[in-house]
Formats: structure tokens, C-alpha cells, sequence
């Protein structure tokens, strides 16, 4: 047998450092012990992750976690020192506390921008620290961009978490295209600067911010893209959230709804939105209802089991007619008995659906309230629950994720295979839980179900898969 060749070390360094930025820095690192060689490569890499949760852990001593940040800082310092690359594509820092070591951040940063970085991410979020739950005066940014950072003109995607900055610097930034910010106040009065500043932006995202403003963006014609506001806090008799972005396609809501009386995003082209309310609000379902009515032409759309379980409480869940172009649905829900017509009624408004995706999750009632008609819960699926349009012209495939069994999955899951008649393919995602498979009994049991089914199934093109 012929002896086994490194084909890699015969490559050359230039194309050896290219696939080695490719790949995670972590894994990058680990390819030193290969060989001597190889130390030089990992060195070259362009794509940089300093990342203190790979040093400091959990559960540890204060004693302990202090010497694995000491680590850390000596590993950052030292990996700077030795870098023989000339560009860096990407450079992402993670450090808490970081007034505890201005200096190494700063180097770093220096470090980042002399080289030309185009993507650079500094996270120096408190973990301890929940800026959603807090009040406005305890969530302070830890850190303050440095000013050399806006002469750098390179910038395609900047991200800054507990890091304030001055928008009216952001002149020089013409090759910038997307901007994350979070953990930190964000005033109406900075986003308009940015986007006015800016003129390639085509992404903002804004995480667990806070502001004492409206988010009234509807003046202005914005050029973004994606936009994706995660769990911000707005003042708490705010009214209106306007955005007018004719270019928008993609659209991401999660967290409060502030009491807003408008959600107002003006978009000539979207594709997807993802829609995640969590707290309940004075005249929430009509709201709901104005919301998805105005959403009308998405293809891919997200929701949670709060809209799910909100928006058939209301007089006005009777007579929804507007049809949604959804080709795409996501339903993060438990399929618990007061989601049910929140499902039926997204499955009745989407006649163009090709893919349902089912995320399972933990039970989540946000209402107390009656039901706008009567019907017999435990024959809902069989009695109330229609061949709606999709179901018998263009759903085709259909993926449950966590699936665990119970009842409600079940009749679910009997309603899909029964009335679905041009469905080919239904995707089974077991859930993680230890006490779900025991000893595999869950996959057998599946199995046996399913060949059950396959007999009563009204599309004889369907198969089922089981994850």
C-alpha cells in the first residue's frame, strides 16, 4: 500500500490561508497542532473571533473565572502580536467589563482597522444584565467607539452591542451596508442621522434597545432592505411605529408591542415577515387584524403562538376576507386547544401555501377569553378544521419540529395526512426531551402511527419522514 500523502501541506500557503478564514476561527486555531507549519497559517487567517465565553465558563469561582479572563486577555494580546496577515475580512470581539481593559480593547480595535476590516462586531453586553426588564437609567453602553474608528472607510457591516457611538460622525462610512446596534439607548433622532449618513445602508437592526421616541420613520424613503427591531423598549405611551421603505423585503418584530395603535411598514416588494408579540395590549385582535391585512403580500411569514391564540378573540377574526400571498408559513405554537382556530384561520388566509413549518414549544396562554363561535374541542380537527384551499391545491410539504406525541399532535398530524391531497412529503422532527424516546419507544410507536395513516393518507404521492 502506498504511503498516505498530506495534500493540504502541498498546497500553497496564499490558498491554504483562503480555507482556513473559511472556516470558524476555533476550528482555525485548532489546525496549529497539525504541524510548525500550520501555526503560520492559522496566524494568516482573515476571519478573527475573540470570544471570551471560549475561555471564561460557567459555574465557575470568582477566583477561576478572573484567571480565565487573564487567559483570554494574554491570548488576544499575544495572537495580535503574531499575526502575519495583511488583510482582515472579518473581526468580531465579545468581552464584559470592558473598562477593566481599555487598553487591550483599544489595541484590538487598532489592530482591526489598520488591517482594512470590512465586518466588524464588538459585543460588550453585561450577561448578567437584562436591559428588557430594567428601566431606562441601569441599561448604559460599557463602552465608547473609539474616534479613529470613523475615519475608516472600509466599513461594509458594523455591529455594536453596549457601545455608544456619535451618528454625526458616520460621514466617511459610503461603503457601509449594514448596521446592528443593541443593549443601549438608540433615539429616533440617531437612526435618522445614521440612514441620512449612510447612503448604502440596506440593513438595521436594532436588539433590546430602548428609546423615548415614537419609531415613526414614515417621512423619509428609506433604501433598507432588512429590518429587524428584537425586543426594544419604546416610551411607554408610545403610538406609532412607521417605517416607509419601498425596497423592504424582509421584516423581523419580536418583543413588546409598546401599546402602539400603528404598525405602519410600507414596502413595495417584501418577502418575508416574522411577527413575534409577546405582551398583551388593549384592543390587541384588532390590531392583529389591521397588522396582517397590511401584510397581505409576503411570501414567507413567522408567527408566534401569541398571535396564534390573540387574534381570533375579537368581532372582527368573523369577517376577515383579505387573502395573503404566503408561500411560506412558520407557526412557533404548542398546539394547545386555544391556538387552534389562530391555525385554521392562517391556513384559511393562505391559499398559495407550498410549506408549513411547525415549531413545538412549551405552553404559553396570554388571554382569557371566549371563543367568537362553538365547537367541541376534542373533534375540532375532524369537525370544525375545513380542506381549505391550500390543503387541497398546493401545500406539498409540511415539517414538525419537537414533536413529542400528545394528543393534540396527533389529531394535527391526522388532519394533514387525511385532508392534504397534494401533499408529498411530511417531516417528523422527534424533540430532544430524554423523557420523550425512552429506549426508542417513541420512534416505534411513530412508525406505526404512520403506517396507520399511510392508508387513510388522500395524497398517494406522500411520504413521511421520521428525524
Amino acid at each position: 500500500m502506498a504511503p498516505s500523502r498530506d495534500r493540504f501541506s502541498s498546497l500553497p500557503h496564499s490558498l491554504l490561508s483562503t480555507i482556513v478564514s473559511l472556516i470558524p476561527f476555533k476550528e482555525a486555531v485548532r489546525t496549529s497542532i497539525l504541524s510548525k507549519s500550520w501555526i503560520d497559517i492559522f496566524r494568516s487567517t482573515s476571519n478573527i473571533v475573540f470570544d471570551e465565553g471560549f475561555f471564561v465558563k460557567d459555574g465557575q469561582n470568582y477566583r477561576i473565572r478572573q484567571a480565565q479572563r487573564k487567559c483570554f486577555l494574554e491570548f488576544m494580546t499575544l495572537w495580535i502580536a503574531n499575526h502575519i496577515g495583511t488583510v482582515i475580512d472579518k473581526f468580531f470581539l465579545r468581552l464584559s467589563i470592558p473598562e477593566k481593559a481599555k487598553r487591550i480593547v483599544r489595541k484590538c480595535i487598532v489592530f482591526a482597522t489598520k488591517h482594512g476590516v470590512k465586518e466588524l462586531e464588538l459585543d460588550f453586553c453585561d450577561p448578567t444584565l437584562d436591559c428588557y426588564f430594567t428601566t431606562n437609567t441601569n441599561c448604559v453602553a460599557l463602552f465608547e467607539l473609539p474616534t479613529h474608528v470613523y475615519d475608516h472607510t472600509c466599513l461594509e457591516s458594523l455591529k455594536l452591542f453596549s457601545c455608544s457611538f456619535v451618528a454625526a460622525e458616520f460621514l466617511n462610512f459610503n461603503a457601509l451596508k449594514e448596521i446592528s446596534l443593541g443593549w443601549m439607548e438608540v433615539k429616533l433622532t440617531t437612526i435618522k442621522t445614521l440612514l441620512s449618513n449612510c447612503k448604502a445602508l440596506e440593513s438595521l437592526s436594532l436588539t433590546r434597545c430602548w428609546n423615548s421616541d415614537d419609531f415613526d420613520l414614515g417621512e423619509e424613503n428609506l433604501r433598507l432592505r432588512k429590518l429587524v427591531v428584537d425586543r426594544c423598549m419604546f416610551r411607554s405611551n408610545g403610538r406609532y411605529f412607521i417605517v416607509n421603505a419601498p425596497n423592504l423585503r424582509y421584516f423581523y418584530y419580536s418583543g413588546m408591542n409598546n401599546n402602539f395603535l400603528i404598525i405602519d411598514v410600507r414596502s413595495l416588494v417584501m418577502e418575508e415577515e416574522v411577527l413575534e408579540f409577546c405582551i398583551e395590549f388593549e384592543g390587541h385582535a384588532l390590531f392583529l387584524y389591521k397588522l396582517v391585512e397590511d401584510i397581505s403580500g409576503v411570501s414567507i411569514l413567522t408567527v408566534s403562538n401569541y398571535l396564534l391564540q390573540v387574534i381570533p378573540s375579537g368581532s372582527c377574526f368573523l369577517r376577515m376576507s383579505r387573502s395573503l400571498t404566503v408561500r411560506r408559513l412558520i407557526m412557533e405554537t404548542s398546539l394547545d386547544q386555544y391556538e387552534f382556530l389562530g391555525i385554521t384561520f392562517l391556513l384559511n388566509r393562505c391559499p398559495e401555501l407550498e410549506h408549513l413549518t411547525i415549531k413545538l414549544g412549551h405552553p404559553k396562554k396570554y388571554l382569557e377569553y371566549e371563543l367568537p363561535i362553538n365547537f367541541n374541542l376534542e373533534r375540532f380537527w375532524t369537525e370544525h378544521a375545513r380542506a381549505y384551499t391550500c390543503m387541497v391545491y398546493t401545500l406539498r410539504e409540511v415539517e414538525i419540529k419537537g414533536f413529542k406525541g400528545s394528543t393534540n399532535e396527533i389529531c394535527v398530524l391526522t388532519y394533514l395526512v387525511t385532508i392534504g391531497r397534494v401533499l408529498r412529503k411530511i417531516i417528523i422532527n422527534i424533540s430532544n426531551d430524554a423523557d420523550v424516546d425512552r429506549d426508542g419507544r417513541m420512534d416505534y410507536y411513530l412508525r406505526d402511527m404512520t403506517k396507520k395513516l399511510m392508508i387513510q393518507r388522500a395524497s398517494r404521492d406522500l411520504e413521511i419522514s421520521i428525524c
